[in-house]
């Protein structure tokens, strides 16, 4: 196979996520693109967490240019046939999605035709790769994995696959690591209160914004900071 890699990153930034962060909350998932880079001032709280991501995302587009659509859906149609049954004997290492990555779907709420994308005289399908990451892996080493999964998938026709530039790094289940913030938060509090206060001068610790969703930002090549947009504000809790 032909492997082309072009730039993506327009295309990624036009996804509808929070401009400071270019996160997507999915579910039991937070996914934020890995080489997004912002020129906006964002205020991080004292307390975060920095984690290893579970997962990246990487996007591919599969393309034809044959001369009959019809013959172009076909092969798009194998072609897409073939990527699944491959990914599916991976045992979970690596799983297909349609769309984008930060805005993609289970295969089983899209049939091909909803898939494919008819330009007049080319015809493609995007499709999405979240790899999982593997205990001691460098990103360079998924990155490869997920080249060398693309390589040597069988084309069909006139078929060409795209991996894009722009990619994202996922956490699963974020509400286990919102249990620990909490946690590190309130020790902070504490930690205030000893420090400001006391049996005579006690000090009255406020927090705001601690029902927001966890927020995510990529410290790392596979290293996510999260961390609760939360503020504190002290008192004293004598009414002096």
């Amino acid at each position: 196979m032909k492997l082309k890699t072009v730039m993506l990153a327009a295309a990624m930034a036009a996804i509808a996520v929070p401009a400071a962060h270019a996160q997507v909350v999915r579910g039991d998932q937070i996914v934020a693109q890995s080489n997004f880079v912002s020129r906006q001032q964002v205020s991080i709280p004292q307390i975060s967490i920095v984690v290893r991501a579970d997962f990246v995302l990487f996007s591919v587009r599969y393309e034809t240019g044959t001369r009959s659509a019809d013959e172009r859906e076909n092969e798009l149609a194998k072609m897409f046939t073939t990527v699944t049954q491959r990914a599916g004997r991976t045992n979970g290492d690596i799983v297909v999605e349609v769309g984008s990555p930060g805005n993609s779907a289970a295969l089983e709420t899209a049939a091909i035709k909803e898939v494919v994308n008819d330009q007049g005289e080319r015809s493609s399908i995007d499709l999405v790769l979240k790899v999982a990451v593997k205990p001691n892996e460098s990103f360079d080493a998924i990155r490869a994995r997920t080249e060398k999964f693309v390589n040597d998938t069988p084309v069909n026709g006139r078929v060409e696959g795209v991996i894009g530039d722009s990619q994202f790094l996922g956490v699963s289940e974020p509400k286990k690591h919102r249990e620990t913030l909490i946690k590190a938060i309130a020790d902070d509090v504490r930690l205030m209160q000893a420090s400001f206060g006391g049996p005579s001068s006690p000090v009255r610790v406020s927090l705001t914004g601690m029902e927001q969703r966890s927020q995510t930002r990529p410290v790392g090549p596979l290293d996510l900071e999260i961390y609760i947009p939360y503020s504190m504000s002290l008192s004293s809790g004598s009414n002096n």
